[in-house]
């Protein structure tokens, strides 16, 4: 299962994959063996460091860059605070993306989280089984919090923070105090603004990153395959959310080095 889940999420980056399939032209498969699944009584957590999903040699790469625009950022005056303090102290950080049952109001039963150190990348995918577990999802969040000195999301402050927030109070939950966001989505907008024809994730991933997504889940079609997931037990397109969610992660690493970096033009290529 390690293999085939590398795999398919290197052909849904790299645009090698065979263009999205329903569940009934997949094998089924088990959660448990998924790389570093932990089954708790509450919530499934899934934990791995990058190099399990790609390569050590990419995850390298990607501490490298980080590495080498966070010495450049201490020569310049143009950034934006927020920016600053993420390349400066990139370990603070926690990158998330939640993936929910629709628009504002329904559930969060995926929390995708992503750190990073000197000498690794981790992600952690909190996973809600069935929609009782929402509430065990949401208290790990608020543990997440409370170790964090910085979030980093795509659309976060205007999507996932407050349908988190609204969650938790749904829930009876104390809300907890965010530390600083910072909302890549926004300094996107400024850096590349007419560059593109817009600043959606998957767009800067082709044109800034140079990957373009093949075989990927559409996202309207998320909240209907957990859906048939709670209904049935069936996990095979299940495991396309969590490549989706794993490589939005991936992609907010990506974007942020590129915020500081040179210029870039229409499919990664610098000006």
């Amino acid at each position: 299962m390690r293999d085939e889940f590398k795999e398919r999420l290197g052909q849904i980056a790299q645009g090698r994959g065979t263009g999205w399939r329903s569940h009934r032209e997949r094998p089924i498969v088990s959660l448990d063996e998924l790389p570093g699944s932990v089954r708790t009584d509450g919530v499934l957590i899934v934990e791995r460091s990058l190099s399990e999903l790609i390569s050590m040699g990419e995850q390298q790469k990607l501490l490298a860059r980080l590495k080498k625009v966070s010495e450049a950022a201490a020569n310049r005056d143009d950034l934006h605070d927020d920016v600053r303090s993420l390349v400066s102290t990139p370990d603070r950080a926690l990158f998330f993306d939640t993936e929910t049952t629709g628009l504002g109001g329904n559930m969060v039963f995926m929390l995708g989280t992503m750190r990073v150190s000197d000498t690794e990348v981790r992600l952690v995918q909190v996973f809600a089984r069935d929609y009782r577990e929402e509430k065990a999802l949401l208290e790990v969040w608020s543990e997440m919090l409370g170790a964090s000195g910085m979030l980093v999301s795509f659309n976060g402050k205007s999507f996932d923070a407050p349908v988190l927030r609204d969650r938790l109070a749904l829930h009876g939950m104390v809300v907890p105090e965010e530390p600083p966001h910072l909302d890549l989505l926004h300094h996107a907008r400024r850096r590349w603004k007419g560059a593109f024809s817009d600043c959606r994730l998957q767009t800067l991933e082709w044109q800034i990153c140079g990957r373009r997504r093949s075989g990927d889940i559409p996202g309207a079609e998320i909240p209907g395959v957990y859906h048939h997931f709670v209904r049935t037990g069936e996990t095979a397109d299940i495991l396309s959310v969590f490549h989706h969610n794993a490589l939005d992660l991936i992609t907010l690493a990506d974007i942020a080095v590129e915020l500081i970096g040179p210029a870039a033009g229409p499919r990664g290529r610098r000006a």
